[in-house]
């Protein structure tokens, strides 16, 4: 049996104890050292884990996978004994406080800090996985923060990716509250998807300093994270976006990690926006309930009834490993707060409502349509966001335009073209979020500063939600040329002027690479992902020349540069193909 409280000098398996380290829902950790005196440190695993003959037979599979397993974010294991009940797992010993010691100490993590945790236990968990574990304990203090990076440590409650055997018993499920994954309350077996959701809960505990789902009652705990009711009040939107995207209750809706960690990159790089000011509220914590196995004391006429059998339940999420029945938090906790009882937990739904996974400033562009306009907010403050009015006479007489430069150099006019899609599709993206936060909580003066400062995050989404139309424009674009190339060099037609074997030349090939330079530029502005691209034209038009005389004034100047772009044409100025070379027809 487990020999408690070991006094230093004390010999395990050939390892000397040097002092205790700490204890947890699976055994005990102490300092020790081995034969030749290296530091190590010896996990002295709970009686239950080395009786069990199936538990210890996955252990041995699990320390030969994780001995072959080198990684810096990873505690190397490097001995483990399971042939008694005294079973115990060596490990190397890192130096460096646990995030939980980090936090507390000195706070949440600031972006840099908090992009390097995420960077580095995501790789960290990809190497477990693809050895073939799963760590199933996630929580901070399972996670050392040392000067080179992240190393996740306690591979306790570890389990083989392909194994079907439940650790506990039937009914049971072991892991930390707040730190374990909905689908594993519900009886899921563990995988890399459950590690995932734990590597995210732990998160939105260095980006806040708190435990993302609360610390008590235990019941309220698992019913929030059956929800996904994470708490990131007091978090930039950007990062609670990212966070709680990670955190939905199912596997299938949540943001990839490789996502997350972009969208940290980001922030990391360019800032976060301000968190929005929202109140918070004192919950009163309901009273712990009683031990159920101790005999409520009743009077002497009636004897007491004997207690069922039931698994312990703590009051509260302490940070330490349980075990937690299967559907526990499935329906909101029912025992009413004692009215005398103090506040002692922090916790607002409408803190967490404004970092909902589907705000559009977030990270869900990633997997939706990565432009689509803000929605309107229900519960809005009562402004009205302006109308994007459509220009279509502006736009005709601006594509007579591209019309006419296309004809004369069409590779230039491509890429003005693609610089001002670009350009007005961040300003329609910064305007429109602008709007959206006017009508969740009216006009503020921070709303111009605020949409400056957010505008290299919409410019990234705009390169991105450019890429689609980009690629079909320009497959568009190689087709329509193979097609004509191929008429002209099979004699099928023979425009005026153009000779094979020569560059193109003659108004009716100039014209025809013009109308090729168009249709790019229409795909542009209707094919994949391109309502922000007309969105953001016309929030561009709407602030460059606002209302009717502005819209006058483009059609006027547009028209004009036509009539010059085509004046050049009639007067026979050849196509500059800068910066490439012409191409040439081919030969008969």
């Amino acid at each position: 049996m487990e020999r408690i409280g070991l006094e230093p000098g004390t010999e395990v398996g050939g390892y000397t104890v040097v002092a205790p380290l700490g204890s947890g829902g699976m055994g005990t950790v102490y300092r020790a050292t081995d034969g030749g005196g290296t530091v190590v440190a010896l996990k002295l695993l709970h009686p239950h884990v080395g009786s069990d003959a199936a538990a210890r037979a996955r252990l041995m599979r699990e320390v030969q996978a994780l001995q072959k397993l080198r990684h810096p974010a990873v505690a190397a294991v490097l001995d483990a004994e399971a042939d008694s009940t005294e079973a115990f797992l060596v490990t190397e010993l890192v130096a460096g406080p646990t995030l939980a010691e980090r936090v507390r100490d000195d706070g949440p993590l600031d972006a840099d800090a908090l992009l390097e945790l995420a960077s580095g236990l995501r790789d960290a968990l990809d190497a477990v996985h693809a050895a073939g574990v799963v760590h199933r304990d996630l929580k901070p203090s399972n996670v050392l923060l040392t000067d080179h990076g992240p190393v996740l440590i306690d591979f306790g409650l570890a389990q083989g990716v392909d194994d079907d055997a439940n650790l506990t018993s039937t009914g049971l499920v072991m892991g930390t509250p707040g730190y374990l994954a909905p689908e594993m309350l519900d009886g899921g077996e563990p995988g890399p998807t459950t590690d995932m959701w734990g590597w995210a809960a732990l998160l939105a505990f260095a980006a806040s300093g708190r435990d993302p789902f609360g610390s008590r009652p235990l019941e309220a705990v698992l019913t929030r994270a059956r929800a996904g009711d994470v708490d990131l009040a007091g978090v930039g939107p950007l990062t609670a976006a990212a966070i709680s995207g990670a955190l939905r209750p199912d596997p299938a809706d949540r943001t990839d990690p490789a996502d997350v960690v972009a969208a940290l990159t980001t922030v990391a790089a360019e800032g976060d926006l301000p968190p929005d000011d929202v109140a918070t509220v004192a919950v009163p914590a309901p009273p712990p309930p009683a031990a159920p196995t101790e005999a409520v004391a009743a009077p002497a006429a009636v004897p007491p009834a004997p207690p069922a059998p039931a698994p312990p339940q703590p009051a509260a999420n302490d940070g330490h490993t349980v075990a937690v029945p299967v559907g526990a938090g499935s329906a909101p906790p029912s025992v009413p707060p004692a009215a005398d009882e103090a506040p002692t937990e922090v916790w607002d739904d409408d803190a967490t409502a404004q970092h909902d996974p589907a705000d559009p400033d977030g990270v869900d562009w990633i997997s939706d349509d990565l432009d689509a306009s803000e929605p309107e907010q229900p519960d809005g403050s009562g402004y009205e966001r302006p109308a994007a009015a459509r220009r279509w006479g502006g736009l005709l007489a601006l594509a007579l335009v591209v019309l006419g430069a296309g004809a004369l150099a069409p590779v230039v006019t491509f890429a003005v073209v693609l610089v001002l899609v670009v350009v007005a599709r961040t300003v329609g993206a910064t305007v429109e979020a602008m709007h959206d936060r006017r009508e969740r909580r009216g006009v503020r003066g921070s709303d111009v500063p605020i949409a400056v400062a957010s505008s290299p995050w919409y410019l990234l989404r705009s390169l991105v939600g450019l890429l689609p139309s980009l690629v079909v424009a320009a497959s568009v674009v190689v087709i329509v040329l193979g097609v004509v190339w191929w008429l002209i060099g099979s004699g099928t037609w023979q425009p005026d002027g153009v000779e094979l074997g020569d560059e193109p030349a003659g108004l009716t090939a100039q014209l025809l690479v013009g109308a090729t330079v168009l249709l790019g530029v229409l795909v542009l502005w209707f094919g994949p992902l391109s309502r922000m691209t007309r969105t953001g034209a016309r929030r561009t038009l709407a602030l460059v020349a606002p209302g009717r005389p502005g819209a006058a004034v483009v059609v006027i100047l547009a028209l004009a540069a036509a009539a010059v772009l085509g004046a050049h044409l009639e007067q026979g100025t050849g196509t500059t193909w800068d910066p490439f070379t012409a191409p040439r027809l081919p030969s008969p």
